[in-house]
């Protein structure tokens, strides 16, 4: 996964990504990697995740806009935390079993 983009809103600093899905262990694993640097930082905001129907990308958001160097430095952690991730996941296909016909008993 890559950052395609940045930009700012009124209160918050997009990340763009060219991620179409993000599975929840994977958004726990970005949080816990991201949350250090930005303490370290002194930034006591949070990231949070957004989706838009009109686009097939995940947004990585900073709900805070930090000077200039911070943001230099929140970027290349990020992009180092999401380089292993894959920007699509890998398609999973259900497969049903059925059971044996149980023997019949002759009584």
């Amino acid at each position: 996964m890559e950052i395609l983009e940045r930009y700012k809103t009124w209160i918050h600093t997009h990340f763009v990504t060219d991620c179409v899905r993000l599975p929840a262990h994977r958004i726990r694993e970005i949080q816990q990697g991201i949350t250090p640097v930005l303490r370290r930082l002194g930034i006591v905001y949070g990231i949070h995740f957004e989706s838009l129907i009109s686009e097939k990308t995940i947004r990585i958001v900073l709900e805070c806009l930090p000077l200039r160097e911070d943001l230099q430095v929140i970027e290349a952690e990020l992009k180092s935390i999401i380089k292993t991730i894959p920007a699509r996941p890998v398609p999973t296909e259900a497969i049903r079993a059925e059971e044996p016909p149980s023997p019949k008993r002759r009584i």
